[in-house]
């Protein structure tokens, strides 16, 4: 790319988000319009209008009935009230070019109107003013324009009594030509409403019903349309209670709740306060997968946190019934909706940084500009999930919802915790110039202590739940969200704990039976440890399908599956003793030197590292080691 090409991107994508910008904004009053209908509507209409087939609207009967004795007035209002959703809706769907159109038809219905305003004012002052005609200065000159008809009748000497008469012709005339211009213009409109039918009769035969569903929600930018409208109106609660109410800054948390609960009255604007959570929760993933630069394996979390958090607002906002509620009730229910979504945020803001804060523990060419904000932003997931959890006992009385959504961020400052612990540990072993032997042990304690105090938690919020249903404080509701939780928070994660240590217990069974290799065998052999990629000096195992390996490589190994890394053997059935039969016989082979194979009894027992004794203190086993020499 030269220098032209770069300088034609830069200029052609400032002007792509200002034509999206605009585009949003000339759009906005369609989402104000219909938000306003909705508030004010009549909700007997639909009741009245569906309670009866439509056949029998038709009937001349009732329309007989219905000049006689209906309410003018109030069908009046009504069809003007539908009026106001087809032009909401015609502010959606309408494409920018006629868009821009209605825009200036708008101005025009404006001039008009100011017109008529001013032609009212004109004969106005002229019977309540100086009876003489004086047209001496300028500004009457420029008004002569405006006011043709009045004006003109004036000129002509016609009593000051009668120019009414002139203003109402020039309002008929002004009228007459607005209907000859909508008349003429009904087939350009009906020509439109066909190219459109036509279009979205071709959408949903290429791309299905949800597919079209999807393109018009992209190209007509309503996510965008929704968010900014909701935030405008969130702003404008904030200023009245901050301006008209004389609240002041001390109250921010209380003005946060009231504002977001005024400005939530309708599910169009429910739909945009999950729109606004969900954006506002994507793009501060998106802030922390580019703090902590990681590129691959993040993109489900990026791409479902921000709709997690939207789903979950929405779906109990509905169950919960927020829109029919007082305001107090509301901001309440939607404070206790909104920790609930922060605390989803945290959970995946962690899903982000473990993984990342791992691989740079064990990576050396890694800067430390990277480790910095990594770390950086571990402490502040911590230090949120405290501050989360401590808002929640503060704010919402104890209940059992509160006590889940504390326990939740709790949780995540605990993992959070434990991820900078085993950070540390692997960093420490990465800098160090000789390895430690017992760093692995170590993680698996940090992270045996971090399942068990998962649990406690756990343990504590069922206990309080099976307390509070015992008192009667009971819902169907609350008990079905006890058993879920009993089932996920305690019973998984204590299997999954169970299971770490039982599959910690058999690959330190499994290494115990296979036999160490001397430093002059390996010094022949000059093999690499399949598992690490680096030189196999000292402290080998052999399999009994003749491969090597590290021991702490493969005691890593064999934690996760007990077969061999190469050819997947399966360790646990194999005979050692025969394996090792043949393998004495591939060595004296390869190495034209006498070798034995001893048992555990041998003195080549107590050569072992004496640290393979601590690495799992409670197991005690039983069989035979052998030592290939």
């Amino acid at each position: 790319m030269d220098v032209g090409e770069a300088v034609e991107t830069f200029s052609v994508h400032p002007r792509i988000v200002f034509l999206h910008c605009m585009e949003v904004a000339i759009r906005l009053p369609g989402i104000f319009l219909f938000e306003l209908w909705w508030r004010s509507r009549d909700m007997h209409f639909s009741t009245d209008l569906f309670k009866q087939s439509f056949s029998s609207y038709l009937e001349m009967d009732q329309i007989i009935e219905f000049i006689q004795v209906g309410d003018f007035d109030r069908t009046g209002a009504q069809i003007l009230s539908y009026t106001v959703v087809l032009i909401s809706f015609m502010f959606f769907l309408l494409p920018l070019y006629k868009l821009v159109q209605v825009y200036f038809h708008i101005l025009s219905l404006l001039l008009f109107s100011v017109a008529h305003y001013l032609s009212s004012r004109y004969v106005q002052l002229e019977q309540n003013g100086d009876p003489d005609l004086k047209l001496e200065n300028d500004i009457a000159r420029v008004t002569l324009a405006v006011f043709l008809i009045p004006i003109i009748a004036r000129m002509c000497s016609v009593p000051i009594d009668r120019l009414i008469i002139a203003h109402n012709v020039a309002c008929f005339l002004a009228v007459l030509v607005i209907c000859i211009y909508v008349l003429n213009k009904a087939s350009v409109l009906l020509l439109s409403m066909r190219h459109l039918v036509r279009y979205l009769k071709a959408i949903v035969i290429l791309q299905g019903i949800g597919g079209g569903a999807a393109i018009l929600w992209y190209r007509l930018r309503l996510a965008e349309i929704l968010i900014s409208a909701w935030l405008i109106m969130f702003f404008v609660r904030v200023y009245i209670h901050l301006t008209g109410k004389g609240r002041d800054f001390g109250e921010i948390g209380a003005i946060f709740l009231a504002s977001v609960a005024e400005s939530t009255n309708t599910p169009l604007s429910l739909l945009a306060l999950a729109l606004t959570v969900s954006c506002f929760c994507k793009q501060i993933l998106t802030i922390a997968e580019c703090t902590v630069g990681g590129q691959r394996g993040h993109r489900q979390v990026l791409a479902n946190g921000g709709y997690t958090g939207a789903l979950t607002l929405t779906l109990l906002c509905a169950q919960t019934g927020v829109l029919g509620m007082r305001t107090e009730q509301k901001a309440f229910l939607l404070g206790l909706v909104l920790f609930i979504v922060v605390s989803a945020l945290l959970q995946s803001l962690y899903e982000i940084l473990e993984p990342q804060i791992l691989a740079l523990a064990a990576n050396r060419s890694t800067n430390r500009g990277q480790h910095m904000r990594s770390v950086f932003l571990a402490i502040i997931v911590l230090v949120a999930s405290l501050c989360a959890s401590i808002a929640v006992t503060r704010f919402l009385p104890i209940d059992l919802w509160c006590l889940i959504i504390g326990s939740n961020c709790l949780l995540t400052a605990l993992h959070t915790l434990s991820a900078l612990i085993v950070y540390a540990i692997y960093r420490l072993e990465t800098e160090s110039m000789d390895a430690w032997g017992q760093a692995d042990y170590v993680v698996f304690l940090c992270k045996t202590i971090t399942c068990g105090v998962e649990v406690l938690l756990a343990l504590n919020v069922v206990c309080f739940g099976i307390l509070t249903s015992l008192k009667g404080h009971w819902t169907l509701t609350s008990l079905a969200v006890l058993v879920f939780y009993m089932y996920f928070s305690v019973w998984r994660r204590l299997q999954a704990g169970i299971v770490r240590v039982q599959s910690r217990r058999a690959a330190y069974s499994s290494l115990s039976r296979l036999p160490r290799v001397s430093k002059e065998a390996l010094q022949q052999r000059r093999d690499a440890c399949a598992i690490c990629l680096s030189d196999i000096l000292e402290d080998a195992r052999i399999t009994p399908c003749n491969h090597f390996f590290h021991s702490e490589c493969l005691k890593k190994w064999l934690c996760v599956k007990q077969v061999c890394p190469l050819c997947y053997s399966d360790l646990c059935k194999c005979k050692i003793p025969e394996a090792l039969e043949q393998l004495f016989l591939e060595e004296r082979h390869n190495f034209n030197a006498p070798e034995e194979i001893e048992d555990g009894n041998s003195e080549s027992f107590g050569t072992e590292n004496p640290s393979e004794d601590e690495y799992f203190p409670w197991d005690v086993l039983s069989g035979s080691v052998y030592t290939i020499n």
